[in-house]
């Protein structure tokens, strides 16, 4: 083994010689035992050299004979990181490798290097097929570990960070974060060392200003950047508003251009570099005027164009959507947002953290003195709601001044989440082999951040984990303070009577021993629009934000749980949406009991764990693979398995395109301006359905169904032809 000391020297040399010396919070971490293979969990504001850090932990693996692991959440991220670590360390002899997307691979070629790069789920993926070279890493980063609080990717990767550390007793965990509310609850479960800090390279000014017109006050903010030689960017909703509002601000900036700083930018883009990039019809002459657009439509070489030219500050504003927050290191001098509502829900908040996240971007080190990250709001009603979810505000006493200060969320776990505790379920079993359900809620899971922050938690319910069958009992646990449910098992909660009782539908009075009298009903009947009606009460507060069910309707289910007895287990879990998670795994065939009556995966269940897919899309795979007869069939279940892994709504259009893909000799190009659809959403829906299609020849094989295995072949040798031919599309 080698020395420790002698491991901190080799990791101050290849730094020194890199030109690297270590600063602010690094030097933090370095104190609390970075170099001695110390955990450290870093929350700081963005541009403070967290990734450093991690850098720092990887070089310390790599000089003591282990390998490293740097995971981020998007791929073009792991993109970026992964060229800027091997322009620095190669040279060194430090062997850096790249893996995104591709499931179907086992990621045995990745053994060669010291450091790899890749996504959460890329890391997942490979850890759920076993790749031999896991075994060897010394140190996982995470970059933007607050993901945990994502719902469908945060439960992966608390899953993922729960089983690395029962592989590797030493690991040693590097989580990098933003700044967040109880930032020590998450590094005391991941077992870090928390280093914190608030500074930032660049004081950030935040203000909300109240608009009637949006557009007017936006042009007038980014001119005002753009003529004191800044640069700007622009958060908006949605693409189409991304671009628009690149458009609507192209001219006026390009006239604040010299006619040398034109040709400058002029001769870049017709470098060899940049001349065969196929740009959209409108960006060209968009960059020209120093303005761009930035989404996850783009293709990938687009993109990097965008924010190659946008560090070389030959372009002065970008018009973006969130793909440009997540950890893209893109500051400008001001930032804007011009819409706090989530693109996916219009009546939805951004989370305080994602905000944050945004308005961090602003002021460039070495660059800016100040950034001004600057929140649009139509009317003072609505600045009054966005200062109060995502600011503390201060106002000097003397001036009159109001200084506002970033509010963060904390971070919650996603894992109870039913369909992810149901995936995480089946991983479980199959990292185990056999065991029972009560050694995984005692084991794995109470290892999890869910049951960490659960037993920390006063206002947590009853019952965190309910993996068997579900009763009416235990479904009112997971909805109800353990007070609550104590004092209904008590009866002082108030007197209830059963009123109504059929098979979708219990309900009841309860009177109160304060006084007053309150109507409570458990509904599991659907509505038209395909809702489930739920819990209801008179009282007007049936459920809190976090799902705890108020003291009528506790008082109500319990006693309809003696009473009613089956019916009861059958209304209330529904109307709650409550399912047992091994129940259905068994019911899908994925998991079954052995002769000791313990659990195991199937070979269907390892199968399916292995090609990583979701719950819901192995349910639907399932049930209409049997029923896939022709091409025709195959295209549409293709359209649907798509559709469900990626949320999206697609049509007709995408079974024309598959079918072009494979039997036209049109470019990838020519067929997504024919159908309408950008390079960059192209070639997602290609690598899913790539990905899809495997797994159906997978499945259907193991399930005898040898004709679609052999169209889904068939159709997948096509599909690759086309995404092995992308021009240099390195995602």
């Amino acid at each position: 083994m080698i020395a420790a000391a002698d491991v901190s020297s080799k990791v101050e040399e290849i730094m020194g010689k890199a030109g690297i010396k270590p600063r602010g919070i690094q030097n933090l971490a370095i104190d609390k035992g970075l170099l001695r293979g110390k955990s450290i969990m870093v929350s700081s504001p963005t541009g403070s050299g967290k990734t450093l850090v991690g850098e720092l932990a990887l070089l310390r693996a790599v000089t003591s004979g282990k390998k490293g692991l740097f995971l981020v959440p998007l791929r073009a991220l792991a993109v970026q990181v992964g060229q800027v670590l091997k322009d620095r360390y190669e040279v060194f002899g430090v062997m850096i490798g790249l893996s995104t997307g591709d499931f179907q691979s086992s990621g045995e070629e990745l053994a060669e290097n010291d450091i790899i790069v890749t996504t959460y789920e890329r890391a997942d993926s490979l850890l759920r097929r076993n790749a031999s070279w896991m075994g060897e890493l010394g140190t996982v980063v995470i970059d933007e570990v607050q993901t945990l609080a994502d719902i469908g990717r945060g439960a992966r990767l608390e899953s993922l960070i729960i089983r690395m550390r029962r592989l590797l007793s030493d690991l040693q965990i590097i989580a990098l974060s933003a700044t967040v509310g109880s930032p020590e609850e998450l590094a005391e479960w991941m077992g870090c060392e928390l280093v914190e800090s608030d500074d930032r390279p660049v004081p950030l000014i935040c203000k909300i200003m109240v608009t009637a017109n949006k557009n007017r006050s936006l042009k007038k903010l980014v001119m005002t950047t753009v003529q004191g030689d800044g640069q700007a960017i622009v958060f908006n909703r949605t693409r189409r508003e991304a671009e628009a509002q690149s458009i609507r601000l192209g001219e006026d900036v390009g006239r604040q251009f010299t006619s040398g700083e034109k040709d400058k930018l002029d001769l870049e883009l017709k470098s060899l570099e940049n001349v065969n990039i196929n740009l959209p019809s409108d960006m060209r002459a968009l960059l020209h005027d120093g303005t761009a657009y930035h989404h996850a439509g783009l293709d990938y070489q687009t993109r990097r164009l965008v924010e190659r030219l946008f560090n070389q500050g030959l372009i002065r504003v970008i018009c973006a959507t969130s793909t440009l927050a997540a950890g893209m290191d893109l500051p400008a001098r001001t930032v804007v947002l011009s819409n706090t509502m989530a693109p996916q829900n219009y009546r939805t908040f951004l989370s305080a953290n994602n905000v944050h996240q945004m308005l961090g971007r602003a002021g460039r080190p070495g660059r800016d003195k100040v950034g001004f990250g600057i929140i649009l709001a139509g009317s003072t009603g609505e600045a009054d709601k966005i200062k109060n979810r995502y600011f503390d505000s201060f106002t000097d006493q003397e001036t009159g001044k109001e200084t506002l200060t970033p509010k963060h969320g904390s971070i919650s776990s996603m894992l109870g989440e039913p369909s992810s505790m149901t995936e995480q379920l089946l991983v479980i079993l199959d990292m185990l082999s056999s065991t029972t359900l009560e050694e995984i809620e005692n084991g794995v899971l109470g290892e999890s951040f869910l049951v960490h922050c659960a037993v920390r938690d006063s206002m947590a319910p009853m019952r965190v984990l309910q993996l068997g069958e579900i009763s009416a009992e235990a479904a009112i646990e997971r909805h109800a303070l353990i007070d609550t449910i104590h004092s209904a098992r008590k009866g002082v909660l108030g007197a209830a009577k059963i009123r109504e009782q059929h098979e979708t539908v219990i309900g009841g009075i309860i009177t109160g021993y304060g006084g007053g009298q309150y109507t409570c009903r458990f509904s599991a009947r659907v509505t038209p629009s395909g809702i489930t009606e739920g819990a209801m009460c008179s009282c007007g507060r049936p459920m809190t934000e976090k799902g705890i069910l108020c003291h009528h309707l506790v008082a109500l289910g319990m006693i309809a749980s003696k009473e009613l007895g089956t019916l009861a287990d059958y209304v209330i879990p529904l109307a709650l949406s409550e399912t047992s998670p091994i129940a259905l795994l068994i019911r899908l065939g994925l998991v079954e009991g052995d002769v000791y009556g313990k659990l195991k995966p199937t070979k269907l269940g390892r199968t399916v764990n292995r090609l990583y897919l979701s719950i819901p899309t192995v349910r639907e795979l399932l049930a209409l693979l049997p029923m896939t007869e022709d091409t025709t069939q195959l295209l549409w279940l293709l359209r649907h398995l798509v559709s469900l892994e990626s949320g999206s709504n697609l049509d007709d259009s995408f079974d024309n395109l598959m079918a072009a893909l494979a039997s036209t000799d049109m470019s990838v190009r020519q067929l997504a301006d024919q159908i309408g659809i950008s390079m960059g959403d192209l070639y997602g829906l290609l690598e899913s359905s790539r990905w899809l299609l495997h797994s159906v020849s997978i499945i259907a094989e193991l399930g005898g169904l040898s004709k679609v295995c052999g169209m889904s072949r068939n159709l997948l040798e096509a599909l690759d032809s086309r995404f092995n031919d992308r021009g240099g599309e390195e995602e």
